[in-house]
């Protein structure tokens, strides 16, 4: 620990010197991530609250009600009437709380899950003391359907779906696994992506709580939500089954708590708030539609100077196959300052196209990509 502290303008310079040393979504130079930068009114918002702890909400009657008023966005948004939940700090904590609701409220250990799901599910299953089952993938990589029946039984606690992969964007038939889940057990939907996403897309599948079988669901504003980094929601059908997870917090101005974190960050609650209340459905849609315009124009690139896609994009996921290994042209965009990542389900380079990353990026991007496949 520093021993004197320092005047504000040279806490500052540390403080901008170590800023310049990270990269920014506004650079368009970040096609790996599904965080883009959150729109202004977010920001300001989120420093407005910034000193707000929902984990002793008797304190922040303002907050709560903000996160009341989102949760209740959400499920209109996502088709979830009367549906309870809470602003999370992402997609890993809220699946995180959907599988320990779900163990509390089976009793029963098993989770079933696609091998295009989220590592979240991994971490899950170890701090709860479930066992992972992981099924297979057909050749459109979604989940197998037949596979995954094969695995439910008396133990199995949840069976989970993913609305939006992390790798490709792609969108398990959350209908079908509906249709094998057991009375007893949940289904959850991972859409930490695609719930910002596929509700302003034509001719998507059902994947929300239309489907009478949806238990949880995630969904993560600080995504295509354009909110503040971090912020990720949890939403449940039946309020009663959160009870299943409440401690008693008897210092706090509220005696019990029904959230993984006890201490919440909760200028989230307002960003969100101020990114969903600026944009509207409206607004989303037009962001939406611009990613698609620019992914499709990557697909198109890609094809015309030789490569190959893994698959026609569902969202603003695009996978491209590489004539050598991925990681190899991954390191070579990385030296000419792109940040692209490789996926694994199947091999290839993937790119993120999300509201920061333009025509023009893409036109960049590829005349690298070009010398980065000559050089090796």
């Amino acid at each position: 620990m520093w021993e004197e502290g320092l005047g504000e303008e040279d806490v500052l310079k540390e403080l901008h010197a170590a800023s310049r040393k990270d990269m920014k979504f506004k650079d368009g130079n970040i096609l790996g991530s599904m965080c883009t930068e959150p729109l202004a009114i977010a920001k300001m918002a989120h420093f407005d609250f910034i000193e707000t702890n929902l984990g002793n909400a008797g304190l922040y009657p303002g907050t709560k009600l903000l996160e009341d008023i989102i949760i209740g966005q959400l499920a209109t948004l996502l088709n979830g009437e009367g549906v309870s939940g809470h602003i999370v700090s992402g997609g890993t904590e809220a699946n995180i709380t959907a599988l320990w609701i779900a163990r509390n409220t089976t009793g029963k250990k098993e989770v079933i899950f696609p091998k295009s799901a989220h590592f979240s599910f991994f971490k899950a299953c170890d701090i709860l003391s479930m066992k992972p089952v992981s099924v297979p993938l057909t050749d459109d990589f979604v989940i197998d359907i037949d596979k995954a029946r094969k695995k439910v039984n008396k133990k199995t606690a949840a069976i989970v779906g993913i609305a939006g992969t992390t790798e490709l964007g792609m969108i398990d038939s959350i209908e079908e696994l509906a249709s094998i889940t057991p009375d007893d057990a949940f289904l959850h939907v991972d859409a930490a992506f695609g719930g910002f996403v596929i509700p302003f897309l034509d001719d998507m599948p059902k994947f929300d709580f239309k489907i009478p079988e949806v238990s949880t669901l995630t969904v993560d504003p600080h995504k295509m939500g354009m909110a503040t980094i971090p912020s990720g929601a949890l939403l449940v059908r039946n309020p009663e089954n959160i009870k299943e997870i409440e401690t008693l917090a008897p210092y706090l101005t509220l005696f019990r708590q029904t959230a993984l974190s006890g201490t919440r960050g909760s200028a989230a609650v307002a960003s969100t708030y101020a990114a969903m209340r600026a944009l509207g459905r409206r607004g989303y849609s037009r962001i939406v539609q611009q990613c698609m315009v620019v992914t499709n124009y990557a697909a198109d690139k890609a094809k015309s100077v030789g490569l190959e896609i893994v698959k026609k994009p569902v969202m603003n996921v695009l996978g491209i196959y590489m004539p050598t290994a991925p990681s190899k042209i991954q390191a070579g965009l990385d030296e000419k300052g792109w940040k692209v990542s490789v996926a694994t389900n199947p091999e290839c380079l993937r790119l993120v196209i999300m509201p920061h990353v333009t025509k023009q990026k893409i036109d960049e991007l590829f005349a690298d990509l070009q010398e980065v496949l000559a050089g090796v």
